[in-house]
């Protein structure tokens, strides 16, 4: 079943009497009427017009629309974003099977006001929702995410320096249906497929791009490959856009290999004048066995890197995805769902220590398919993939 995801922020403190105040009760005590003085009595009118404005304020600015985002909304019915995308057909991937928006009770609801309203509540609301049934559509809680077309996902990303994903297996799934997104390509927008033979290319296709050990082994892992090689080739697969470096650096330990501090920092110091964010997507889990002292570690290495720099870093940590039923027996102690809930709210309670945004896959992936229990293919790692756009659309831009 899924599971609520909790919220770490401390409890309200219930006020103190302060010191030599005495309350009205006091003054009853002691013989003495409250006190009852014009400029009482006009002090509670002040505070009943003062309510009564901010009521008819708040109104006024409920009838528009609040574009936390800047991507303007649109009143019109979701059309399938992958219609023109390559392998559409050969994929049999509609977004509409994989994104539900969100649906007025009443005709007098505004659909906007139906989207999460700012940062904190949208993380709270796709970590903590649920699926009507097993692989059916996610519905976040409370509010809702979008889904970007490519030209907005374009529009999001130009708002930054530069995108990093830091992390394991897991993530560099996400970061390949980023990929996919931005190619507009889901039958190999996800690889190198430059590099890759015809037979190679057909047996890679769609889904096995991302659950086949000998396909994954031309995973994209930086924008600046593609840029310099894909036009080259007779297979070409072009970005949409291509304005914002983003790239994928793999770790599976902490500390991690010199030579990937070494590529952080230089992403870090690409653009010295530049008033642009650097968002960081960071991950860590299966790679290390759910060890919770190398997550918390790998967490203070990058922070600390990016500290050094100065620079606004920005960073969202994701948690694990849930075990699929056909996670093998052998695993289950170590890597079945209660040692992966358990670890998905220790280190978001330390990505919150350390003000790190946070989220949570474990219900997200709890009713989806899996190939093999512990990984999962593009009707997943897609709508993984627009989350994190939706986290990078509710960043400020300096």
């Amino acid at each position: 079943m899924a599971y609520p995801f909790p919220r770490f922020s401390s409890a309200p403190q219930t006020p103190q009497c302060l010191k030599g105040v005495e309350s009205p009760s006091s003054w009853q005590s002691r013989g003495f009427d409250k006190p009852r003085s014009y400029a009482t009595r006009w002090l509670l009118l002040s505070v009943a017009a003062a309510v009564i404005l901010l009521v008819l304020l708040t109104k006024s600015l409920a009838s528009h629309p609040r574009q936390t985002d800047r991507i303007p909304f649109s009143d019109s019915d979701i059309d399938d974003f992958f219609n023109h995308f390559e392998g559409r057909q050969d994929c049999g991937i509609a977004s509409t099977d994989i994104y539900i928006p969100p649906i007025p009770f009443h005709a007098t609801t505004k659909k906007h006001s139906l989207y999460c309203p700012n940062r904190a509540r949208l993380l709270e609301a796709m970590s903590g929702g649920g699926r009507h049934g097993f692989d059916t559509p996610y519905f976040p809680l409370g509010c809702h995410f979008r889904w970007y077309s490519t030209s907005e996902i374009c529009m999001i990303l130009d708002r930054f320096d530069s995108v990093v994903f830091l992390g394991d297996n897991t993530l560099r799934h996400i970061y390949s249906a980023l990929n996919m997104l931005l190619r507009e390509n889901i039958a190999l927008g996800g690889l190198r497929q430059w590099e890759m033979n015809e037979s190679e290319r057909e047996a890679c296709r769609c889904d096995n791009q991302l659950t086949r050990p000998e396909c994954l082994a031309y995973s994209v892992l930086d924008n600046r490959s593609v840029r310099s090689n894909d036009a080259a080739s007779g297979h070409s697969s072009p970005y949409f856009c291509d304005r914002t470096p983003h790239i994928f650096i793999p770790i599976d330990r902490s500390p991690a290999a010199e030579d990937l501090h070494t590529s952080f920092n230089s992403i870090l110091h690409r653009e010295p004048d530049s008033y642009k964010p650097i968002a960081v997507i960071h991950s860590l889990s299966l790679a290390t066995s759910l060890a919770w002292p190398t997550a918390t570690s790998s967490m203070d290495e990058w922070v600390t890197l990016a500290d050094i720099s100065q620079k606004n870093v920005p960073f969202l940590w994701v948690g694990p995805n849930a075990a699929g039923h056909l996670k093998p027996p052998s695993q289950i102690l170590s890597q079945g769902n209660n040692a992966l809930w358990h670890y998905t709210i220790e280190m978001a309670k330390e990505a919150e220590a350390r003000q790190l945004d946070t989220l949570g896959m474990y219900n997200f992936t709890l009713q989806a398919g899996s190939w093999d229990g512990t990984y999962y293919g593009q009707e997943v790692v897609l709508v993984q993939a627009m989350m994190v756009i939706n986290w990078l659309s509710r960043l400020e831009s300096t």
